[in-house]
């Protein structure tokens, strides 16, 4: 039976994390440092009991440690994501000196967001309280009092954000990132071809392209992200909490989803791909309009460099 969906951080109540750590002393440590932050936490040691308490508390957000050599935190990463249908936040808590557990988690951790899991604890709070937070303005405009409210924040054609309300959602995570500190990244992605696919098969045929090019960008991407379609062929994604270093990782993974993708078009397959350009806060400041043109124009530049290359290395072959 699926997770009822409940609202995050009720009004008077703090909100629940579920802690799974297997470590006793980090458990009271983490639980300790959670507490502080004014977060109620529901600490436990076994991965195998993570699901059924779940089930029972419904928390607002659950934090995993994930360790080699098992990871059994992203069997159950997996399992919490079934049940709440991605409206739930995760985290996993990696080593500070365990690069390869990080790597790990960043290439296989099924798009689940990594934080320290020693030192003061103050990343750990600001990407719980910045994921939370973005949660709750997402769902309270999402289930707007009037249906023509809600439907204002999609984009018809794929049901994703549109553009003003990305922004918008930009300018909430400057405010919050200013004022508690911490990061995100914008990424801007165009579709590959669609120009020529329009002209060609038309504009329905084009529009198919689009809804597909959303449904592999939505899947590859975490819950927290917040995906938009910004312009005819562009989409745009905002991550929180994700610093620059990240953002490659990221990148790699919606490449390799498209360059698997197949769309068809009268029986034949036609190839997608992706353009695709990242900035990250704070080492770009801006405007929610300048945050996602500089996303654009690092998405240019990339293609053009990449249209020069192919060019060169045909030229010498």
């Amino acid at each position: 039976m699926g997770v009822r969906r409940k609202r995050v951080g009720k009004a008077g109540q703090p909100p629940t994390v579920l802690l799974v750590e297997p470590r006793a002393d980090d458990l009271e440590r983490t639980r300790m440092l959670l507490g502080e932050a004014g977060f109620r936490v529901v600490p436990v040691t076994r991965f195998d009991a993570a699901v059924p308490l779940f089930e029972v508390i419904r928390p607002d957000a659950v934090l995993l440690a994930a360790q080699a050599p098992d990871y059994a935190a992203m069997q159950v990463a997996r399992r919490l994501k079934q049940l709440s249908r991605g409206s739930v936040p995760l985290l996993y808590l990696v080593d500070s000196s365990d690069a390869g557990a990080y790597q790990h988690c960043l290439e296989k951790g099924q798009c689940v967001d990594v934080a320290p899991r020693a030192g003061s604890g103050a990343e750990l709070t600001v990407k719980l309280h910045a994921q939370l937070r973005l949660k709750a303005a997402v769902l309270r405009a999402a289930s707007g009092e009037e249906e023509e409210t809600a439907l204002a924040l999609h984009d018809p054609v794929t049901g994703l954000y549109n553009r003003p309300f990305l922004l918008a959602l930009l300018g909430l995570e400057v405010r919050r990132c200013e004022r508690y500190g911490g990061t995100f990244s914008v990424v801007a992605a165009e579709v590959s071809g669609w120009s020529a696919l329009r002209k060609d098969a038309g504009r329905g045929m084009a529009e198919r392209l689009l809804v597909y090019s959303a449904v592999a960008l939505g899947q590859t991407v975490r819950e927290a992200d917040a995906v938009a379609r910004v312009g005819e062929s562009q989409f745009a994604v905002m991550l929180p909490g994700t610093p620059a270093e990240a953002v490659p990782v990221m990148l790699s993974r919606v490449t390799a989803r498209f360059e698997s993708a197949r769309f068809q078009v009268d029986g034949r397959v036609v190839r997608t791909s992706l353009a695709l350009g990242a900035v990250s806060f704070p080492d770009t400041v801006g405007t929610p309009h300048q945050l996602l043109n500089a996303a654009q124009q690092e998405m240019r530049r990339t293609r053009e460099f990449r249209r020069l290359a192919g060019a060169m290395a045909r030229v010498s072959v």
